[in-house]
């Protein structure tokens, strides 16, 4: 049996609840976890285990059972949260994190072991021993002796019912999801395996839930179980036989020995009225008649917040009115539940089988507007309008397809808090991170390979950017650095933007570098951006000494070539002592482009259309002197021939020159071409190796007709044009 997908599965599950785990954890730094964190750690920790041990994967089972065990006792309020324990439990999570990913390709090493034994190590000076556990209980129960001799009334009877009629045997509420049946699941064969481990001493089943006929959905769970179950098994063996169904199901298991406070607690949580359950726990021998009196009594205390102290025969007459449960606050709780089960839920689509549906949309998009083409020579304005109609629609397609793959970037943002967490305490630093813009969607595949640039960025910014806290305070700034992440859109790209509050980048110290290595010569350049250039050059670096996060000039280098795989660019801005800003831009998906379509000779070019202004007429008058500038409106502007950049076949046509006017980020320029042929949206085929490292060309498309035409690369470009520009002035 293939688990390929199954495994995948796994994996992408489990990683989802290590970032919501870290997360969390980061939080307690500040602030204390409540209730629900402490119990979404519990049950990301409870839930991986549970796979794990599915597939058995030993390793992970065995580590996150300890940790497990930490967990239930500090949501159970056992021990309390102390602050030392957020690093050991995110020390817990990064070694998870390992076992997940690494025990699915075979055997774990016994040195990553023992690591891991280590953790576990460092957890048993916060939990409190069993034996410790039980003298409390002893010490708590000698108490309760002493009040029920200090006190001779009715609520001494009451607390002596509570202490005589514990729990004999495990009570187990039980209510699958209404959705179980779809996934899979069968409710009554967990309950069957309870068998294999003890006795069903009785059990009923809760049928309130179930509609009329006309709104009957057999496809859906109606059924609710209470279960009376003895066992020689501990508590976590009865818990496990409900492993893989407790996530779509809400299960409570009352161990042998519970109060009737813990009875009162679980029939708060429960759906149905709290009367109805303590007659029913009573028919199922749960509770004893005067246990059942003790229940009512400790749940009017708690309804009322005032002792009862009526008589048996009273305290029964008063159920069906002084116990009366708020009607209101039971049709929330159930309606509440109501909207959970019916919430839409999340398909799961393999990444791979998304890329193939765009890529063929893609091609059908290419297809169509080959079809319009050949159409609109026709004079059959029925079969143009028709064709017209069939591209709307296409394009509608396109756009929902595309937005199967957008996702927003704030999840990539957030695990940069550990991140920086972990080189402040490294480097002695006090480092604040703010994200903005996290709602901001990009393509998945460019979210992917935007990790690695984005974490030097970030390592660059706390070692090189930030100062240390004194010197900070000597400059007259907060003792705590900031460090800023910030995503949003403009003119059809993504724009990233890294910024600190440090030193700033000292422009003479990196021209200097770029002198001893000889990369440049003469005096230091007005223009910040060819200064700023030589920081991606490998090998430079401005660091006064090497340090376990910089300072070998190895990082920047790597950054700049994977932006530009993604046919993106990235500029510097800095202000000595105020800081540095990264600026990435990027385009929204690598898929599918809206283009500009232009011809020079025989040969096509696509210049990304969300980079056209505007195009005008061409004439050699247009120059301005010797140089290559273009007036437009009063300013002049570069320009450049796309033939003297390409090789083209020359036209056998005398055409006249345009110029397109193209912009890149506040920098516009020109373009100048022969034939203007219109918009037109383009799949986007990677170069072949050969032409891979061609500067000024991110792609290729096939045109309807069968022609190849290349897609500009506009900042390459840019950056081409100046550089032969500068070479020309200065020679």
């Amino acid at each position: 049996m293939d688990l390929t997908e199954v495994i995948d599965a796994y994996l992408v599950e489990s990683d989802e609840f290590l970032r919501d785990m870290e997360a969390i954890l980061l939080r307690t730094e500040k602030s204390s976890p409540t209730e629900d964190d402490l119990n979404a750690i519990f049950r990301a920790v409870h839930t991986i285990k549970g796979t794990a041990g599915m597939f058995g994967f030993e390793s992970t089972v065995k580590f996150t059972h300890v940790v497990e065990n930490l967990l239930d006792r500090l949501r159970s309020h056992e021990i309390p949260f102390q602050q030392e324990l957020t690093e050991i439990l995110l020390n817990a999570k990064d070694h998870l994190s390992y076992l997940v990913n690494e025990e699915t390709k075979g055997k774990i090493p016994e040195s990553k072991i023992l690591i891991g034994d280590s953790i576990l190590e460092s957890m048993k000076p916060f939990q409190i021993p069993d034996s410790e556990i039980s003298l409390q209980k002893e010490n708590q129960e000698d108490i309760e002796k002493e009040s029920l001799v200090a006190n001779s009334d009715s609520t001494n009877l009451s607390k002596k019912n509570s202490k005589n009629n514990t729990i004999s045997g495990y009570l187990i509420s039980f209510r699958p999801n209404r959705n179980v049946f779809s996934q899979g699941l069968d409710p009554i064969s967990f309950i069957g395996y309870l068998k294999k481990i003890g006795t069903i001493h009785s059990l009923k089943t809760i049928t309130e839930e179930i509609p009329l006929s006309n709104e009957f959905d057999a496809e859906s769970c109606y059924l609710g179980f209470e279960i009376n179950f003895h066992s020689d098994s501990d508590l976590n063996a009865v818990r496990k036989v409900f492993n893989f169904i407790e996530n779509d199901t809400f299960l409570h298991i009352l161990p042998p020995g519970s109060q009737l406070e813990d009875l009162v607690d679980l029939s708060m949580q429960l759906p149905e009225e709290e009367i109805l359950l303590g007659n029913l726990w009573k028919e199922i021998g749960i509770l004893t008649e005067e246990g059942l009196l003790g229940y009512f009594e400790e749940l009017k205390s708690r309804k009322t917040g005032i002792s009862n102290k009526q008589t048996e025969e009273t305290l029964l007459i008063t159920t069906n009115s002084d116990l009366s449960i708020d009607t209101n606050e039971l049709k929330n709780r159930v309606s509440d539940s109501t909207k959970e089960q019916n919430k839409s839920a999340t398909i799961k689509v393999d990444s791979k089988r998304i890329d193939n549906l765009i890529n063929r949309v893609g091609e059908l998009v290419v297809s169509c507007a080959n079809m319009n083409q050949l159409i609109s020579s026709l004079e059959d304005s029925i079969l143009q309008e028709s064709s017209m109609h069939t591209m709307r629609l296409l394009n509608e397609v396109r756009e929902i397809s595309l937005k199967l793959r957008m996702v927003p970037i704030g999840d990539t943002f957030q695990k940069y808090t550990r991140t920086v967490r972990d080189l402040g305490k490294e480097l002695g630093k006090e480092i604040k991170l703010v994200t903005e813009g996290n709602e901001t969607e990009l393509d998945r595949n460019i979210v992917d390979k935007l990790g690695d640039p984005l974490t030097h960025l970030v390592r660059n910014a706390c070692d090189h950017g930030l100062e240390t806290s004194e010197e900070r305070i000597r400059k007259g700034k907060p003792k705590q650095g900031l460090i800023k992440l910030n995503a949003f859109h403009e003119a059809g790209s993504v724009v990233i933007e890294i910024t600190d509050d440090g030193n700033g980048i000292q422009k003479e110290k990196v021209w200097q570098k770029g002198i001893e290595k000889g990369l440049v010569l003469g005096p230091m350049p007005e223009s910040e951006d060819e200064i700023f250039k030589l920081l991606f050059h490998p090998g430079l670096s401005t660091a006064s000494k090497v340090t376990n996060v910089s300072g070998r000039g190895v990082g920047l280098d790597v950054v700049l070539q994977n932006i530009e795989s993604l046919r993106g660019t990235i500029t510097v801005k800095s202000t000595p002592n105020q800081g540095s800003r990264f600026t990435i831009r990027l385009p929204l998906t690598l898929a599918i482009i809206d283009g500009f379509l232009v011809e020079v000779g025989k040969n096509h070019f696509i210049i990304p259309m969300d980079m056209v202004l505007e195009c005008l007429h061409f004439t050699e008058d247009n120059k301005s002197g010797a140089n290559q500038f273009f007036p437009l409106r009063g300013n002049l502007i570069p320009f450049l021939r796309l033939g003297d950049y390409y090789p083209t076949e020359a036209s056998e046509d005398n055409t006249r020159e345009n110029i397109v006017i193209v912009r890149n980020g506040d920098k516009k320029a020109g373009i100048v071409v022969e034939r203007l042929l219109g918009e037109y949206q383009t799949v986007i085929k990677p170069m072949g190796s050969v032409f891979r490292h061609v500067k000024g060309v991110s792609g290729s498309s096939i045109l309807g007709d069968g022609n190849v035409a290349l897609i500009i690369d506009i900042p390459s470009l840019f950056e081409r044009t100046i550089t032969v520009e500068n070479e020309r002035l200065y020679k």
